[in-house]
């Protein structure tokens, strides 16, 4: 987040610079990715993304518009995503708690009465997470109600939601990160994830003449060595908007120490909350009050917090205060020689070898001088891990949840978009600690210091932060031990890696015990040569290892034996089934569903939640309304091939429980085999110096499962909403199709609607084969089975008669 109320103060007293892109040709320009999502999406934000889930299309449409004008202009971008939350900002964020006081209030905030104003509904909220949880539940409060006064009228049209989840709060980047990494890569543009702060590395960016220039937020204007930067870009004018440091200084006419010490009081990224007794004001003028007091009262808000505390013996304001400077001051960068150090004045010094004459705060001692650096930093930042974790975190094939869980001491278990209400959600979760925590603790702590070995690590879960889950991140064997044997090697540099061909692979072997290896590569003795040297051979080993893990391959250590498990063998087989290349992935993530059993495909969740479709059609076709449930919730995986726009179609919160289980699924299953294949480089299995930084973003990171986002519920909302149409009509597809035009407004998104049915009943056809299957290997009922495959053939003859 940006100083708060700082931006529109700049503007209000015409402080902002305006000069034309044509200025910045043959830049290159470092974007904080946070900051340039915030600008994109904050006006024009999907209204219902929230509520149906997935990426937000119209931020590639952004995208690929600006880079448009980049290229023109020959302008070279550089997008830093933020890493890793220190202290205030976890405190913030309430991630000690898993947000659970955030929910509770978000929840108490839905009950406001529908006619209230949103501004009482919000008015206590005290954090953006809160803002977040309370704007959602609101949303689905509404809704609810609107399924319920609309009973008696709807019947096959369904109604529009209320506009309540349309709220203006940034949209988080680091949610759709790995959406966006993919992306970059996809159309080779340079990215980097930073360790912790985006923009303080940007900073260092800068300092090395890596970038030109920053495209970032407000925070920026309390790094002194940071003098010009961009604040915005308005790309349809071709123009940029820029802030000087030494100007706003000057008209401000405050010091360096002064604005850091108001920046600090209002909040910023680092420090996100306002300290008394600016709460009293509106946020709107937080900044210009502030300046005000330090201005006409000749002191600090540091020296206010120490001489007047709210109450008596409470010490949080100055804490956080003392920790949001010393995160400023000492903050970490990964640096050109790969190893994640202090940002500090050992990196102002230019090219004469003299430092620049004037310091601030925000200019650190020397990172060499250890008598300067506070002995509890750790308290501020965080518990450092081995410069090697941070390199894979930067090129993105590791995120922050796991490496935060072992720094923090926590893994945070934080509502999904429909608030969490099911049982079998809170089921999966419980479920989760031993299926994957546990094992990817292991794998991430085993190679480092072994103090992270017996560090208590505690899952918290949002629904009952009192009853924390104590992972276990020691075992005896270790998980790494258990499956380290495992192993393909093709040594085919050519060969990409896909889940098609992990499969192809697989299957082509006379036996799999040929991938049981007799010894371990990372040992001193084994040459360079029998090391994993392809990036094939990389992700497939460590896929292959986490599907042994999963229970999909059963291993037999003493014996050496590798042999194939129910849900591995249909895995296998799944390409011969008809399943596309496409939908391998989400396939795999079902099957992984399917075997936690925590909901079956024709079950009902508990704590029930309305469904979309209308009274009539629960009554009058109630085998029907049972052929569309299930329906749904196997689309919910389909991904629609449609153009990036703005949606304003219905919602079907049922249909989004089921998507967030899917989801979580996947989450967890993208998590563990990030710390598997970091477990295998860290041990050395692999010739890491035989790939530059493209190569690790090419051949491995844009290439690993799991990494996307769950697609939204709109494919599954189409059909339902068609079949229910269909129903009521007379089985009229002509209307039934026209209904879904209308109401989806597909003319727009999705040209080819005709296709896009078609492809996902080829979808559905793929889905009934394999839980043919399934039921053959006795993993599914019979029942379900026969259910799906009719309601199967129940949209095919609605669609193709």
């Amino acid at each position: 987040m940006p100083v708060k109320s700082l931006e529109s103060y700049l503007f209000e007293r015409g402080l902002v610079g305006t000069c034309p892109i044509e200025a910045l040709k043959n830049a290159t320009v470092g974007i904080d990715v946070n900051h340039y999502v915030s600008r994109v999406l904050t006006p024009k934000r999907e209204q219902y993304l929230d509520a149906i889930g997935g990426f937000p299309t119209s931020l590639k449409t952004y995208l690929e518009s600006d880079l448009l004008v980049f290229k023109e202009y020959n302008i070279t971008p550089i997008f830093v995503f933020s890493g890793s939350s220190v202290a205030n900002q976890l405190e913030a964020d309430e991630y000690y708690t898993a947000a659970a006081e955030a929910a509770e209030a978000a929840a108490s905030a839905a009950n406001v009465p529908s006619n209230a104003s949103l501004g009482s509904a919000m008015s206590s909220t005290k954090t953006t997470k809160e803002s977040i949880l309370a704007q959602r539940n609101r949303g689905w409060t509404q809704w609810n109600n609107l399924l319920w006064n609309a009973q008696s009228s709807y019947i096959d049209l369904p109604s529009r939601p209320p506009e309540v989840f349309r709220y203006n709060i940034p949209l988080e980047a680091s949610r759709f990160k790995d959406d966006l990494i993919q992306f970059f890569i996809s159309r080779n543009i340079y990215y980097q994830v930073a360790p912790y702060s985006s923009w303080s590395q940007l900073a260092y960016l800068l300092q090395k003449k890596y970038i030109d220039v920053i495209y970032g937020p407000t925070d920026v204007l309390m790094l002194d060595v940071v003098d010009k930067f961009i604040i915005g870009m308005e790309f349809p004018n071709k123009e940029f908007r820029f802030i000087e440091r030494h100007r706003i200084l000057s008209e401000l006419k405050c010091s360096s120490e002064e604005f850091i010490d108001i920046c600090m009081a209002v909040g910023n990224d680092l420090q996100p909350f306002s300290l008394p007794p600016l709460q009293l004001y509106p946020p709107q003028q937080l900044f210009e009050m502030a300046l005000e007091m330090v201005i006409n009262s000749g002191t600090d808000f540091y020296a206010h917090q120490l001489l007047n505390p709210l109450k008596m013996g409470d010490s949080t304001p100055v804490k956080r205060y003392q920790k949001g400077v010393s995160a400023l001051n000492f903050m970490p960068v990964l640096k050109e020689n790969g190893r994640v150090e202090l940002f500090s004045e050992n990196e102002m010094i230019d090219e004469s070898g003299k430092e620049p004459s004037n310091s601030s705060m925000s200019s650190p001692p020397s990172s060499g001088s250890s008598d300067t650096i506070p002995n509890d930093l750790h308290d501020v930042l965080a518990q450092r891990l081995p410069h090697e974790y941070y390199f894979y975190k930067s090129v993105g094939i590791i995120g922050n949840a796991l490496l935060d869980a072992i720094t923090t001491g926590v893994y945070p278990e934080e509502p999904p978009l429909d608030g969490g209400i099911s049982a079998s959600y809170r089921q999966l979760v419980n479920q989760s600690v031993e299926m994957f925590k546990n094992q990817g603790i292991n794998l991430l702590t085993q190679p480092i210091n072994r103090y992270y070995q017996i560090k208590p690590i505690k899952q918290v879960n949002w629904f009952a932060p009192e009853d924390s889950i104590t992972l276990t991140n020691r075992m005896a064997p270790s998980t790494f031990d258990k499956v380290n044997h495992l192993v393909i090697k093709t040594d085919d540099f050519t060969k990409n890696f896909s889940l098609f061909e992990f499969i192809q692979h697989l299957n082509g072997l006379e036996n799999l015990e040929t991938l049981v290896s007799d010894k371990i590569l990372f040992a001193d003795s084994v040459p360079a040569g029998e090391r994993l040297r392809a990036p094939f051979d990389l992700l497939a080993t460590n896929l292959l290892r986490l599907l042994t893990m999963l229970e999909f391959f059963e291993y037999d250590t003493s014996a050496k034996k590798l042999k194939t498990t129910p849900y591995g063998r249909i895995f296998l087989q799944l390409c011969d089934l008809g399943v596309k290349h496409e939908h391998l992935e989400t396939m795999l993530t079902f099957l992984v569903f399917s075997k936690m059993g925590v909901l079956r495909l024709s079950d009902d969740s508990q704590s029930a939640t309305p469904s979309a479709l209308s009274k009539a059609t629960l009554q009058s076709y109630p085998t029907e309304s049972a052929y569309i449930l299930v329906l749904a919730r196997a689309l919910t995986l389909f991904k629609l091939d449609q153009k990036p726009s703005n949606y304003h179609g219905p919602i079907d919160k049922k249909t989004l429980v089921f998507s967030d289980l899917l989801d979580y699924v996947r989450k967890n299953t993208n998590e563990l085999f990030e710390a598997v294949v970091v477990s295998s480089l860290a041990a050395g299995e692999f010739d890491r110096l035989s790939l530059d930084n493209l190569a690790w973003q090419k051949d491995l990171v844009a290439l690993m499962p799991f990494k996307a986002s769950a697609p939204s519920t709109v494919a599954a909302m189409m059909w339902e909403f068609y079949l229910q149409k269909y129903l009521h009509n007379g089985s009229s597809k002509p209307d039934a199709m026209a209904l879904v035009v209308t109401i989806f407004n597909t003319y727009k998104s999705i040209p080819n609607l005709d296709e896009e049915f078609s492809r996902s009943l080829s979808y559905l056809e793929s889905f009934v084969s394999v839980l043919e299957q399934m039921a053959k290997e006795k993993l599914l009922d019979a029942d379900d089975y026969d259910l799906f495959k009719t309601a199967y053939t129940f949209a095919k003859n609605s669609y193709t008669e």
